[in-house]
C-alpha cells in the first residue's frame, strides 16, 4: 500500500481547540481539543473518505501536499453587517 502526505490546515475553534481543513478534501473537516488530537481526527476522517475513493479523490492526493499548495492573502471590503470576533 502506498502512503501519501496530505497538508492539513489548523485554525482555532470557536470556543476552544482546533479545526482541521484539507483544501482538496473539504468534506473531511474535523476538530479536536489539541493539535495532536485534531491531526489524528483529520487522518481518520481522510482514511474513511478514501475507503471508497473516486478517481478524482486519488488524483487530488497527487496535489494535496504543501509543496503543491500556494498560500496567499486577499483583502476584501465587508459590509457593516459582518461581525468579526475580537479574539481572532
Amino acid at each position: 500500500m502506498e502512503k501519501r502526505k496530505v497538508t492539513v490546515i489548523l485554525f482555532p475553534g470557536e470556543d476552544s481547540g482546533y479545526v482541521a481543513y484539507m483544501p482538496l478534501f473539504p468534506s473531511c473537516t474535523t476538530q479536536g481539543e489539541t493539535v495532536e488530537e485534531t491531526l489524528r481526527n483529520a487522518k481518520e476522517s481522510l482514511e474513511l473518505a478514501l475507503e471508497e475513493a473516486t478517481d478524482t479523490d486519488l488524483e487530488c492526493l497527487d496535489y494535496s501536499h504543501a509543496r503543491h499548495i500556494v498560500l496567499g492573502e486577499v483583502e476584501v471590503e465587508v459590509s457593516g453587517q459582518v461581525r468579526i470576533s475580537a479574539n481572532r
